[in-house]
């Protein structure tokens, strides 16, 4: 009786192992439209540099904060690193919004599925992939997921995403504009992939970065191609920074291959 309880028992925990390893073994893909219609939630490590407050608002680096909170905001304090921390709105399978936080565990009223701990390189590519099939406001949450992501480059696909006219939407394409951006600029600055080490690096009173601005303003795109010219060659790292920033804000369509340029080079 005893040896046949013990057999049950090992049985059971094979089977359980089983399980486990067959739950790995999904994609992050499949595991999150087997939620069906409902809230998921996970995390995976953020990028050293990057702190939030687990709900409202995280910063990449010294100066540059995302989601909500005012200049006054005390709480801003409170910006704790810690991994980044995703819930998404499931609808039949199909994730309808998403929302990206930063730092310590915080209890939300509306209950999810918890996916766990996730590795990075995993997030990352199923936020790209998610981007490039979604709309704008979606594809906004994952590519900001995508790049809080630890340990993994993503400006090439973000670069796909930006240049990629014909079947994914313009506000996406927008939003991984910004961030090729932010890599471009961490690049001739020699911070190599590391975005949070750009902003606030060059606070000098600089009438180079007034004429940049200046010719971002310039009616009629005539400042774009001084733009260009300046974030190619210029001798100044930060001036560079500055005029590959408007360049990416630009909407010209050979903006993508000049920071491709940039990035390759």
């Amino acid at each position: 009786m005893r040896a046949a309880t013990m057999n049950a028992m090992a049985f059971a925990l094979l089977v359980s192992a089983y399980a486990a390893e067959a739950a790995r073994a999904q994609t992050l893909a499949h595991r999150v439209r087997a939620v069906g219609t409902g809230t998921v939630e996970l995390h995976y490590a953020s990028r050293p540099g990057v702190c939030g407050d687990g709900r409202r608002y995280f910063s990449i680096g010294r100066n540059s904060y995302h989601g909500e909170f005012t200049s006054g905001d005390r709480d801003l304090r409170n910006c704790q690193p810690g991994p980044a921390r995703v819930r998404m709105r499931v609808e039949s399978g199909s994730v309808a919004t998403v929302r990206v936080a930063v730092g310590p565990a915080v209890p939300h009223e509306e209950r999810a599925t918890d996916l766990g701990a996730v590795s990075s390189g995993e997030a990352a590519s199923f936020f790209l992939s998610l981007a490039d099939t979604s709309s704008g406001r979606v594809g906004h949450g994952a590519i900001t997921a995508a790049v809080l992501a630890d340990s993994v480059s993503v400006w090439q696909r973000l670069l796909a995403i930006a240049g990629d006219t014909g079947s994914v939407a313009r506000a996406t394409r927008r939003d991984a504009m910004f961030w090729v951006g932010r890599f471009a600029t961490a690049k001739v600055m020699g911070h190599g992939e590391d975005i949070t080490e750009i902003d606030g690096s060059d606070d000098r009173d600089d009438t180079r970065g007034d004429a940049v601005f200046a010719l971002s303003q310039m009616r009629g795109r005539q400042g774009i191609d001084p733009l260009f010219q300046i974030a190619r060659t210029h001798r100044d790292p930060a001036v560079r920074g500055k005029a590959i920033f408007w360049i990416s804000q630009s909407n010209d369509p050979r903006a993508v291959g000049v920071l491709r340029e940039i990035l390759r080079g």
